[in-house]
């Protein structure tokens, strides 16, 4: 088996048609791609997530913030030029912030709903006096 000619080094050239590794329009080097942003993936990975549990306030919450976090994290190093997917750091960003907004106003609303059956039937409220002060508020 014969194998080409290797071409001339001294024209820029690796052996078997190759450029060398960074080159004028190849800044990858060998044709390669950017490198993948892991923390994009995360960053949007935890904001579906973040969406999907928000109606729990907490988890929503904590994840929503670790999904900005990563977010924000990923956009810097998109803008460095050193990745690629700058795209997913961006919606994990935004699915974060929506996730936190929503947990944030159902956490404030539980409160609020808390503490006007608290004040209706006193400091000293029953389980089930808060049960069906909560139930009768939601229901109406």
């Amino acid at each position: 088996m014969s194998y080409p000619p290797p071409n001339d080094a001294s024209a820029g050239q690796m052996p078997y048609g190759f450029p060398p590794p960074n080159s004028p329009g190849q800044p990858y080097g060998h044709g390669r791609h950017a490198a993948r942003n892991g923390l994009a993936i995360t960053s949007l990975v935890l904001g579906i997530l973040a969406l999907a549990t928000s109606w729990l306030t907490i988890p929503g919450i904590i994840l929503g913030i670790l999904a900005v976090i990563f977010g924000g994290i990923g956009i810097a190093r998109g803008r460095a030029d050193r990745v690629s997917n700058k795209g997913m750091a961006i919606a994990g960003l935004i699915t974060g912030i929506i996730a936190v907004a929503i947990g944030t106003v159902l956490l404030v609303l539980g409160f609020k709903l808390a503490a006007d059956c608290q004040d209706q039937y006193g400091a000293d409220i029953t389980d089930q006096e808060l049960t069906r002060c909560i139930e009768d508020k939601v229901g109406s």
